[in-house]
C-alpha cells in the first residue's frame, strides 16, 4: 500500500487524528456507520456535546471529514476527498477492535514472573458509575492477582450511583462501600495501567508518571439516558454487561486467570 500522497500536510494531519483516541473513534465511527450528528456520536463515544463537537471541528478543518445541516442538527461524514489508502487504513484499524488499544499488551508483555499484581485505575468522570463498576468486576474477576482502584477527575459529591450499585449487586458484586475518590498524584504513582472509561477522562487525564500505561474504552454514560424507571435501569444493565466483558479482555490480555465464579445471573424483571 502506497502510503506518500501529494500532499505531505494532509499526510501529517492523518496520522495525527489516528494517533488521537476520540479523533480516531470519531473517524471509525462515521466509516462504519455513515453520516452522523453530534448527538449520535456524543452516545457513541461516551464523550460531551462540547468535546465531541471541539474535535469534529478540528477534524473538518483538516480536510478529513465533511459537514451538512439536516433540520437543526449538523452531521459529520468521512470526507469525499479521503484518499483510498487512508479509507484502507481505517478500514484495517476497524477490523482489529480499535476500542481495544496496545498499550495494555505492551504492558502485559513486560510483567515479569513473580512480580506484584499489576495495579489497575480505572478514571472516569465523577466516578459515580462506569469506572465503579469497572473496579467491582476487576476485583471479582481478578481476585489477589490484581490490585484495583478507581477515581474521578471530577468527583460526584453524593458518591456512587445507587442504580450502579444496583445493577452490580444483581450479578453479586457490592459497590454499596464505595466512594466517589478525587485521581491525584499518587494514586498515579500507584498505578501500573490506567484505563479510561469515559471520553472526558481520555481528555482531561493528568500526564502519567513514567512507565505508566494508559487505554481508553469508549463507554456512554447511562445516566444520560432519558426514558421510563425500566429503560434507565437496562441501561445501566446493559453498561453493566459491556464493562463486564471489556475487564474480562483486559485480565485475559494481561496474563492474569480468571476465577471461576459463581455470581448470580442478572434479573431481568
Amino acid at each position: 500500500m502506497n502510503l506518500k500522497s501529494q500532499n505531505p500536510q494532509f499526510d501529517t494531519d492523518f496520522f495525527s487524528a489516528l494517533n488521537h483516541t476520540l479523533r480516531r473513534q470519531a473517524l471509525l465511527s462515521l466509516l462504519e456507520r455513515g453520516p452522523l450528528c453530534v448527538c449520535h456520536l456524543t452516545e457513541r463515544l461516551g464523550a460531551s456535546q462540547p468535546t465531541i463537537s471541539r474535535q469534529m471541528a478540528i477534524l473538518r478543518e483538516k480536510g478529513l471529514v465533511g459537514s451538512f445541516r439536516k433540520g437543526q442538527w449538523i452531521y459529520y461524514d468521512l470526507a469525499r476527498e479521503l484518499p483510498g489508502w487512508a479509507r484502507a487504513i481505517l478500514d484495517t484499524l476497524r477490523e482489529t477492535r480499535p476500542d481495544i488499544q496496545n498499550q495494555s499488551l505492551h504492558f502485559a508483555q513486560n510483567l515479569c514472573p513473580g512480580q506484584d499484581p499489576p495495579h489497575l485505575l480505572f478514571l472516569c468522570t465523577q466516578n459515580a458509575c462506569r469506572s465503579q463498576i469497572a473496579f467491582g468486576w476487576a476485583r471479582a474477576l481478578g481476585g489477589a492477582r490484581v490490585e484495583v482502584r478507581s477515581a474521578g477527575t471530577h468527583p460526584h459529591p453524593e458518591g456512587v450511583n445507587p442504580l450502579a450499585v444496583s445493577v452490580m449487586h444483581a450479578r453479586g458484586i457490592d459497590l454499596s462501600g464505595q466512594s466517589s475518590t478525587p485521581v491525584d498524584a499518587s494514586l498515579l504513582q500507584w498505578a501500573n495501567l490506567v484505563v479510561t472509561v469515559c471520553g472526558e477522562a481520555d481528555e482531561s487525564c493528568p500526564v502519567l508518571p513514567p512507565g505508566v500505561q494508559k487505554e481508553h474504552w469508549p463507554i456512554p454514560d447511562p445516566d444520560r439516558i432519558h426514558g421510563s424507571s425500566r429503560e434507565i435501569f437496562l441501561a445501566f444493565a446493559r453498561t453493566c454487561d459491556d464493562i463486564e466483558t471489556r475487564v474480562r479482555d483486559l485480565l485475559k490480555r494481561l496474563g492474569i486467570e480468571i476465577l471461576d465464579t459463581t455470581l448470580p445471573s442478572p434479573a431481568t424483571n
